[in-house]
């Protein structure tokens, strides 16, 4: 986060505003700060989720948010800022991921479990709450990565779409897989009902 900061302070000279027309082009600091940085808990969050590493997480959460403020004129074009910070989580989430040998192994399938909409929303029960996020945290990559974006994060099929360049009907295939299974354990382990389609 200093070197984020150090970094900010450092080009601040080039988010001032020149005159009106151009407060449209360029996301100043106090925009960016406004808009974008309240999206790192997301990020990260989201990171963790690909990688299950904490660590590891936070560096790719820096890396996001400097790609985020090193292209931050281009931001105020951006239909949706916050799925554009995960499409890039995303891609570098990829990356590291093929870096890395294995994979997935079972360690990796225990997650962190600091997510708060929709689908936990709905839930009233802390324990329950909990329950469900290890269930999605124990399902395939793939799944867990649309359960996430879609339940969690709150995001529209497209753009879960763009982010992980999978079809709308994969992404719906793999939605419903995921939400069967998180229902099948939990009526069949912990006997909830709570969650529906």
């Amino acid at each position: 986060s200093l070197l984020f900061t150090q970094k900010i302070k450092k080009s601040n000279f080039l988010c001032n505003k020149i005159g009106d027309e151009s407060s449209l082009l360029v996301m100043t600091e106090k925009e960016f700060n406004h808009i974008v940085l309240p999206l790192a808990q997301s990020i990260w969050s989201y990171a963790l989720n690909l990688t299950g590493d904490r660590t590891t997480s936070t560096d790719l959460t820096q890396e996001v948010m400097l790609r985020l403020w090193d292209t931050r004129r281009q931001l105020p074009e951006v239909g949706n800022i916050k799925a554009w910070a995960l499409k890039i989580t995303h891609n570098l989430c990829m990356d590291w991921l093929k870096k890395q040998k294995p994979i997935y192994d079972d360690t990796q399938l225990l997650r962190n479990g600091g997510y708060e909409t929709d689908l936990l929303q709905q839930i009233a029960d802390k324990d329950t709450a909990e329950t469900v996020r290890k269930i999605i945290d124990t399902l395939p990559p793939n799944q867990r990565e649309v359960i996430v974006l879609r339940e969690i994060e709150g995001l529209e099929y497209d753009e879960i779409a763009n982010i992980t360049g999978l079809g709308l009907n994969n992404i719906r295939v793999l939605l419903s897989r995921a939400r069967n299974k998180v229902k099948e354990i939990l009526v069949k382990h912990y006997h909830i009902s709570l969650y529906e389609n």
